[in-house]
């Protein structure tokens, strides 16, 4: 297993304390150019990229990575392109490194890594959400991690409910002033003792869960699960990402007003972040499975770790991540932040 990482510390420096659950930024620091990139880097393992397998990358100065050969290009393009070259992208745009911030990139052969989650920014701030769903034989599982959670006047709603609400949770804080800023108890607290992670086994439960202690509203189309995953009971062979901070099973759902748990309503569905966005100005909705490779050994780990006594192996992860989406109505705004997420949802 071979995790890269890549930094873009731009323009940053005075910010990154505040992003929550970042990895170290150091390495190879790149050339201090306008333009430029790295020299050819030689990858510890293959990297498959979409069914392609490389040897070698480049990291660009204006935010983007490629495989082939070097890349200037500063005018940012909207995707899809249609272009002649594999291209990751995590914040493409016309950057200078000559007077201050340092490009960073490097390898590491032996490390457990959890993916890093998406950012909503408004007005400066940014938020950041992330739904794994975990399968392996007869257990299910759902994640929800939080980072830095952007401040809002807007209700949220936080948890997962089942069909007439037979299963339910709604995360403390859900629809309080607690739901957001740097107070947010999302972020904060936790029911497996990780702040920041909220972990729950959804094959089976008993009934009502308790704690103890591109456009505005569509989502994506029906997407065909490599594994089934079954939900309280439920076996799903299909689930939607909805682009407001939810994932449904049976249909999309363009719910953006969030509703308190229990609902009692006629649909199965997972809440990490219920609320009104947008990704009309900026920000993206990435969904992404797996069934090899290091994301599945991480599962596992994560999973023996919070339910204990299981002996869980983890054959199939589905990940959501919600990157760079604003609230509703402020489309538009921009977040500066560190480079690691992108490139380990296809490391296989």
């Amino acid at each position: 297993m071979v995790i890269l990482f890549f930094h873009f510390f731009f323009l940053i420096q005075h910010i990154l304390f505040f992003l929550g659950p970042l990895y170290p930024i150091n390495g190879i620091a790149s050339s201090q150019s306008d333009d430029g990139s790295s020299p050819q880097i030689s990858l510890n393992r293959p990297f498959v990229f979409f069914g392609q397998t490389y040897n070698q990358i480049y990291v660009n100065h204006n935010g983007h990575l490629t495989f082939d050969a070097a890349w200037s290009s500063f005018s940012p393009q909207m995707f899809p392109m249609h272009g002649s070259r594999d291209i990751i992208a995590p914040l493409w745009v016309d950057l200078d490194n000559r007077e201050n911030g340092q490009v960073y990139y490097n390898q590491y052969n032996s490390a457990s890594v959890l993916q890093q989650v998406a950012y909503y920014p408004t007005t400066g701030t940014r938020t950041t959400v992330q739904a794994v769903l975990i399968s392996g034989g007869q257990y299910s599982f759902v994640l929800m991690n939080y980072g830095v959670i952007a401040a809002t006047s807007r209700h949220i709603q936080a948890g997962y409910d089942t069909v007439h609400s037979a299963h339910h949770f709604s995360i403390p804080g859900s629809f309080s002033s607690n739901s957001s800023g740097p107070d947010s108890n999302f972020r904060l607290s936790s029911n497996v003792n990780v702040a920041g992670r909220w972990a729950f086994r959804v094959d089976r439960g008993s009934t009502g869960c308790t704690f103890n202690g591109n456009t505005r509203t569509r989502g994506s189309p029906r997407i065909t699960l490599l594994r089934p995953f079954v939900y309280f009971g439920q076996t799903y062979n299909y689930i939607y990402v909805n682009q407001n901070g939810h994932l449904t099973f049976n249909a999309a759902w363009n719910s953006y007003t969030p509703q308190r748990f229990p609902m009692h309503g006629p649909r199965d569905f997972i809440a990490p972040f219920w609320t009104d966005l947008d990704n009309r100005g900026n920000g993206h909705v990435y969904y992404n499975q797996y069934t090899t490779g290091s994301v599945l050994q991480q599962a596992t780990q994560d999973i023996n770790t919070h339910f204990p006594g299981l002996n869980f192996n983890a054959n199939w992860v589905f990940v959501a991540t919600w990157y760079e989406v604003a609230y509703y109505p402020n489309s538009g705004t921009v977040s500066q932040h560190s480079v690691t997420d992108l490139l380990q949802k296809h490391i296989s």
